[in-house]
């Protein structure tokens, strides 16, 4: 009978050693900080800018100067068409030496000639333009200004009887280095162009270089052809070229020095202004009629 009362008595310490574990676990977890709960922010309901809208718009370009903008800017100022031609010589050469893109045949050429006097266009010289810019010498009403580069001999034995024949003036860029090699023209021939009083000539360098080169190189491509041309006695325009339309700084003040009136670029343009004298524009002309290059 004690044995039985002693294996009751320790059941019953059991069974409250785990209620009283139970209820202290419980209390121990009370009695832990809580810790506390991350909160995602608010999503960002405010519009997505466009990729697009976030992209600087592409800088237009700037507006052309009208003529009265220029004028006031660069003036006295003109609206003078100067044609620029290379060669004037049959088709089948042209393709033959691979520059069509340089020349224009003799019969286009004729026509071309003809309609500038159909449409009352008057022929002019480097001279009459430095005229209007120094002395206020009014153009023709109707002005044209008719440039060949480089002095091939095609620009005397196509070109000029044609003009001659139609009274028409041009001025002639010679490279006066060359003259007298294959392709190019005589001295002799130039005398008689000289001596019709239709052509002019004017300065191209020595040897065709551009004025990008060193300053000693420029410098004697450009007073060298200019010594040439004024034994020749052809200097009178005092007019020059860029070979290659490649401009510099350096020849213009070179050229400003040695009493050049004008030089002429390859950028297209038929605005001439006195203080753009030394990088005046020009119209590249094609195998085509006139009317497609806005004369």
């Amino acid at each position: 009978m004690k044995k039985n009362g002693y294996w009751f008595g320790v059941m019953i310490l059991v069974c409250l050693s785990g209620v009283f574990g139970s209820i202290a676990g419980r209390l121990y977890q009370k009695a832990q900080p809580i810790a506390p709960v991350a909160v995602s922010p608010a999503p960002d309901l405010s519009p997505t800018p466009s990729p697009i809208a976030s992209i600087s718009a592409t800088p237009t370009k700037p507006k052309p100067l009208t003529f009265e903008e220029m004028n006031k800017l660069y003036g006295p100022c003109t609206s003078l068409p100067v044609l620029m031609y290379h060669h004037v010589e049959p088709e089948e050469n042209a393709k033959a030496n691979k520059r069509t893109g340089l020349s224009v045949p003799p019969e286009m050429f004729r026509s071309q000639m003809e309609y500038l006097n159909s449409k009352g266009y008057t022929s002019i010289t480097p001279a009459d333009l430095a005229n209007f810019f120094d002395n206020g010498t009014a153009l023709p009403k109707k002005p044209i200004l008719i440039t060949f580069d480089d002095g091939y001999v095609d620009n005397g034995d196509e070109a000029f009887p044609i003009m001659r024949s139609l009274g028409i003036k041009g001025t002639i860029y010679i490279a006066t280095g060359l003259m007298e090699n294959f392709n190019y023209l005589t001295w002799a021939k130039i005398d008689e162009m000289r001596s019709s009083g239709l052509m002019n000539f004017g300065n191209h360098t020595w040897s065709h270089k551009n004025v990008g080169g060193s300053q000693e190189s420029m410098t004697k491509e450009i007073t060298t052809a200019d010594t040439q041309l004024a034994d020749h006695g052809i200097n009178g325009s005092k007019t020059f070229v860029y070979p290659f339309g490649v401009y510099s700084k350096f020849a213009e003040n070179l050229l400003r020095d040695m009493d050049y009136k004008t030089a002429f670029t390859t950028v297209n343009g038929r605005i001439m202004c006195k203080k753009q004298r030394f990088s005046l524009p020009r119209i590249r002309v094609g195998n085509a009629s006139l009317a497609n290059f806005g004369i």
